[in-house]
């Protein structure tokens, strides 16, 4: 269930390396709702957990204690693609990519020659945009 709160109190706790690379730093944080828990960020003191802010969240209670995880708000999440920020290509622009992807592997695979490529190229692009 999502909630919204103020936070009170903000403590940082540990940092956790990631052995793929990266960090995460947990703070334990309180809201002014009686929720507190620990809350994982990208950052070692985040705006977005600074006492005062409000905080949308979910919290989770397990043996190890609260789990509490920001909440991004829709409005905020649109536009947003795989999370990165970016926004997604328009599908035409995609298909081109996964049209020329899909025919380099048919000329890999030895089941069209690369002079050949060009023709079905437009051959898988075009039946793609069709089904926009």
């Amino acid at each position: 269930m999502e909630k919204t709160a103020k936070i009170t109190r903000t403590t940082f706790k540990n940092v956790w390396n990631n052995p793929k690379g990266g960090q995460i730093f947990y703070h334990e944080i309180e809201l002014d709702n009686g929720d507190k828990g620990q809350i994982g960020c990208k950052d070692q003191m985040p705006e977005k957990i600074n006492p005062g802010k409000e905080l949308t969240y979910t919290i989770e209670v397990n043996e190890k204690g609260s789990k509490i995880k920001a909440v991004i708000p829709a409005q905020q999440n649109a536009g947003n693609w795989q999370k990165g920020g970016r926004t997604a290509p328009e599908p035409r622009v995609q298909m081109i990519s996964f049209a020329m992807a899909y025919t380099k592997d048919l000329v890999v695979a030895g089941k069209v020659e690369l002079k050949d490529l060009p023709t079905h190229f437009d051959i898988l692009y075009n039946e793609m945009i069709s089904k926009l």
